[in-house]
C-alpha cells in the first residue's frame, strides 16, 4: 500500500507541476516534476516542462540551467508532438545562454525538418543571422516568416524587415541588452556588435561563423590588417572542411582584396563549394575577376548577377565596382549608365530620409507613411515589398475610420 501510494504521489507530479507553471511559479515546479521524472524519465511533456522551468528559474545556478535544460530537451524524440518546440527551445538556450550560434542553427535545422512551417523557427533563424552578421542572407527567412504570419501581424513583419535591413544594429538592441553585450544605454552600437562577435568566437572557436563575423566587423571599421589576423588565427582552430563555408570564404576574399592580396583571394575562391552559387559567390567571383585575373568583362557579369539579388538593389558600392569594370572593358556608355544608377540608389539611401521614415513607421495606421514606404520600394524596383505595403495601406483605416482605397 505504501509503495502504491508513493507511486501515485510521484505520478501526480506532472499535473501539479503544470498547474504551478501556469502561474509562473517556477521555483515550485521542480520538486513535483522531479518526482514524476523518476518514474517516467523519457516523458516528452515532462522533459519539456523541466527544461522550461530550468531556463526560467533564476534561482538555479546558470551552468545547471544550461546543461540540464539541453539534456532534457535532447531526451525528446523527433516523433514526439513536442519535438519541434524542443528543438527551438534548445536553439534558444544555445544562442541566448551559451552564445553558440552554430549549435543553435543546427537545432533550428532539426526543428524545421520536423515542422517546415514553424513561424517561431523562421523568426529565430532570421534573428540569429542578424546577430552573427549575415544580414545579406536574411531575405528567404523573412519572406517565409511573412507568409506564415497571421494577417494581423503582416504589417509588423514588413516593418521588422525594413528595420533589419536599414537599421540592423538598432533592431538588435533589446537582444544585445538581454545577452549582456550592451552594458549601458550610451554604448556605441559598433562596440556592442564587436563584443557580441568576440563572445561568439570564444564560445565556438572551431566554428567558422564567429570568426567571419568578427573579421567583417573589423573590415567595416577600416581595419583589414586586423581582419586578416582573425583569419590567420581561425586557420589554426577551425577544421579545413569548415573553412569552405560561404560566409567565411566571402569575408576572407573581401579582406584579402582590400589588402591587395589578389593571389590569396583567388586561392580562397578556388575552395568555394560547387553546390553554392549564391549572391555571395557572385560578389566574391566578381572581386577576384576584377582584382586578381584582370578580367573586367567577367567581373561585370558576376556583379550583374549579384546586383539582381537582394540586397543588390541597394548595393550602390557594387554598382560602382561594375561601372569601373565596364570602363576598363571599353564600354564607357554602359559605365556612365551604371554610375548614374549607383548615384540614384545612393540618393535613396540618405540617412536623414530613413531616420525620419523609421520613426514614422511606429504608426502603421498613417496612410501617408504607408504610401511613402511603398513608393520607396517601388523606386528600388522591389515590387514584392511595394505590393505588400500597398496591401497594408488598402486594409488600413484612414484618420476618419474609412478603408484607404488601393
Amino acid at each position: 500500500m505504501a509503495a502504491a501510494g508513493l507511486a501515485a504521489w510521484c505520478h501526480g507530479g506532472l499535473a501539479t507541476a503544470q498547474g504551478l507553471a501556469r502561474f509562473g511559479l517556477w521555483e515550485e515546479v521542480h520538486a513535483p516534476l522531479v518526482r514524476y521524472l523518476r518514474l517516467h524519465p523519457r516523458d516528452p511533456a515532462a522533459n519539456m516542462l523541466r527544461a522550461e522551468a530550468l531556463v526560467k528559474d533564476d534561482g538555479v545556478p546558470l551552468l545547471q540551467r544550461i546543461t540540464e535544460s539541453i539534456d532534457r530537451l535532447e531526451r525528446i524524440p523527433d516523433d514526439a508532438p513536442e519535438a519541434a518546440a524542443a528543438r527551438i527551445a534548445a536553439a534558444r538556450v544555445h544562442l541566448f545562454l551559451r552564445y553558440e550560434p552554430s549549435a543553435a542553427w543546427r537545432s533550428l535545422e532539426r526543428a524545421l525538418a520536423i515542422d517546415p512551417d514553424s513561424l517561431e523557427a523562421h523568426l529565430l533563424a532570421w534573428r540569429l543571422l542578424e546577430l552573427i552578421g549575415r544580414i545579406d542572407d536574411v531575405e528567404e527567412w523573412f519572406w517565409k516568416a511573412y507568409e506564415l504570419s497571421p494577417p494581423s501581424e503582416k504589417a509588423l513583419r514588413l516593418r521588422e524587415w525594413y528595420a533589419s535591413q536599414f537599421f540592423p544594429q538598432t533592431t538588435l538592441a533589446a537582444l544585445d541588452t538581454l545577452m549582456g553585450f550592451r552594458q549601458a544605454i550610451t554604448d556605441p552600437v559598433d562596440v556592442v556588435e564587436g563584443r557580441r562577435l568576440q563572445r561568439f568566437v570564444r564560445a565556438e572557436p572551431a566554428e567558422p561563423w564567429g570568426h567571419a563575423g568578427l573579421a567583417r566587423w573589423f573590415l567595416s571599421r577600416g581595419e583589414p590588417e586586423v581582419a586578416v589576423e582573425v583569419f590567420d588565427r581561425a586557420a589554426t582552430v577551425v577544421p579545413a572542411e569548415k573553412r569552405v563555408d560561404p560566409y567565411y570564404l566571402s569575408t576572407e576574399i573581401d579582406v584579402l582584396c582590400d589588402l591587395g592580396e589578389a593571389e590569396r583571394a583567388a586561392e580562397a575562391l578556388s575552395r568555394w563549394p560547387p553546390s553554392d552559387r549564391s549572391r555571395r559567390f557572385a560578389l566574391a567571383r566578381g572581386r577576384v575577376l576584377q582584382d586578381a585575373d584582370g578580367d573586367p568583362a567577367g567581373a561585370v557579369q558576376a556583379y550583374d548577377e549579384a546586383l539582381a539579388l537582394w540586397p543588390g538593389p541597394v548595393d550602390w558600392q557594387t554598382a560602382n565596382r561594375s561601372a569601373t569594370c565596364l570602363a576598363r572593358a571599353g564600354d564607357e556608355q554602359a559605365a556612365n549608365a551604371r554610375r548614374d544608377e549607383a548615384r540614384r540608389i545612393e540618393r535613396l539611401m540618405k540617412e536623414e530620409f530613413h531616420q525620419r521614415l523609421f520613426k514614422q513607421l511606429a504608426d502603421l495606421s498613417d496612410p501617408a507613411v504607408l504610401e511613402e514606404v511603398e513608393t520607396f520600394y517601388r523606386d528600388l524596383k522591389r515590387p514584392r515589398e511595394a505590393d505588400a505595403w500597398a496591401a497594408v495601406r488598402a486594409a488600413s483605416p484612414d484618420r476618419r475610420g474609412n478603408a484607404v482605397a488601393p
